[in-house]
């Protein structure tokens, strides 16, 4: 039973009048899904003609970051508040349509873009309230280091209501972890904001630039209040290196995101969440010069997983599921409020399927 946006009432048979009944014939029904990885203000970008756009270009994954990078900043010279708000509310009708009432998206901030995106998306985000929760991350997209304006250019986007500062590649991105890590611990306690992190360098460099974020996250009394975004060097970090970080992880609260565009077929995403690791899953980007393709619907993403990592019993593909909904709250720290629970909101999703098994 449900008054306003709160459940009041799980029954198998409830009395009494209502305004509306809503026959689920014995389906699914879930809490809305929760997308814990985009990037709304680049969407649809590579939309427009007969052929996605920037996808003429050879592709390798460790070119494709730079390559992407500097086609988004070609995009924002001439980009419009208006374009970039219009793909955001696109983005977020696409989501709503598949049952994702959840989000949270990486805006763009340097000496290109400025603060357009920001002042997109929050506009967008305050015109959607009713429709889907938007978290906003100011994003440092091309490096506090590499982009010196960078740093001016997040307080200012976190004066203006963005809801967690960000960062990239502290290693091969900014040549400088500790700096850059730094520098977001700082901005972060100087607005009491969350901090979420992009790291897709693999191997060594990557999981030293993760542990090194867990150990500041440590230090920083930033414990529960850090994501790290893809973390790709899991996918080909020895076991022994991620039984010793576990952990480290644990005790730093710190929790993740993989995304189904991305998710290296050996990522180790059992093991995380058998661990007890908080790991969330996302769409990331939408026919944008990242990503050629998406259409943020997270059950059909939970089957990318699926396929990709090979999975296929009941019990790994309800651990999937977990990713999309109460790992997914977990990260962007709505668990309090999310769920099927007397008391909690009442943002649900119904399905025309049985299980979350069968839903995949």
């Amino acid at each position: 039973g449900i008054v306003g946006d709160r459940i009041i009432k799980i029954e198998a048979k409830i009395e009494g009048t209502v305004k509306d009944e809503i026959d689920a014939k014995g389906n699914l029904v879930s809490p809305g899904f929760v997308d814990a990885h985009t990037h709304m203000d680049k969407s649809f970008t590579s939309t427009g003609e007969r052929l996605p756009k920037f996808w003429s270009r050879p592709y390798t994954r460790d070119a494709a970051i730079d390559a992407a990078i500097e086609d988004g900043l070609k995009y924002y010279k001439n980009a419009t508040h208006e374009e970039i708000k219009r793909h955001v509310i696109e983005h977020a009708h696409m989501q709503v349509l598949h049952g994702t009432l959840y989000t949270r998206t990486h805006v763009d901030v340097d000496s290109v873009a400025k603060t357009k995106a920001v002042e997109a998306v929050l506009e967008a985000k305050e015109e959607l309230k009713d429709l889907i929760d938007i978290q906003v991350v100011a994003f440092a997209q091309s490096g506090f280091f590499v982009d010196l304006e960078s740093e001016s250019l997040i307080r200012k986007s976190l004066d203006m209501g963005c809801d967690l500062v960000g960062g990239v590649d502290p290693a091969t991105r900014e040549n400088n972890v500790e700096g850059s890590l730094d520098l977001c611990f700082k901005l972060a306690k100087e607005y009491d904001v969350d901090i979420d992190y992009h790291i897709h360098d693999i191997g060594t460099v990557g999981v030293y630039s993760i542990n090194r974020l867990a150990q500041k996250t440590i230090e920083n009394g930033y414990k529960g209040r850090v994501t790290t975004s893809h973390a790709w060097c899991f996918a080909d970090a020895p076991s022994e290196w991620l039984d010793e970080a576990i952990p480290l992880y644990k005790d730093s609260g710190m929790k993740f995101v993989t995304c189904f565009s991305s998710t290296p077929p050996t990522m180790p995403v059992i093991k995380l969440l058998e661990a007890g690791i908080n790991l969330g899953c996302a769409s990331d980007n939408i026919r944008d010069f990242w990503v050629p393709f998406g259409n943020g619907d997270m059950v059909q993403g939970a089957l990318i997983e699926t396929q990709r990592l090979e999975l296929k019993t009941n019990r790994d593909l309800g651990l999937i599921w977990k990713m999309i909904t109460s790992e997914g709250a977990r990260v962007l720290g709505i668990e309090k409020n999310y769920g099927i629970e007397v008391g909690k909101k009442a943002d649900l999703v119904v399905l025309n399927s049985l299980s979350p098994q069968w839903a995949i």
